[in-house]
């Protein structure tokens, strides 16, 4: 579970860096698109568990619900510019 953590921070950081260097629709979505899978990730860890990671749910925690509602927050923000541009 450490690894995907780590693994999920470098890929936020990289996303943050190209979307502040070079806005784009597609790293737009691209940013909208990791932060989701993030979210999705945790609300799975702690319902079902994940396969491969974890064969047993996670306890809910705060802090953890916190950051997801965040993410999706995050992705809204990020995707709002391509949901105006294709009404």
């Amino acid at each position: 579970m450490a690894a995907a953590f780590a693994i999920s921070t470098v890929a936020l950081a990289a996303a943050a860096v190209i979307l502040a260097t070079r806005p784009s629709p597609a790293a737009s979505a691209a940013v909208a698109g990791l932060l989701l899978s993030v979210a999705t990730v945790y609300v799975l860890s702690r319902t079902t568990g994940i396969s491969g990671l974890n064969h047993h749910q996670e306890p809910v925690d705060a802090l953890g619900v916190l950051v997801t509602s965040l993410e999706v927050a995050g992705a809204a923000v990020t995707s709002w510019p391509l949901i105006r541009r294709s009404t």
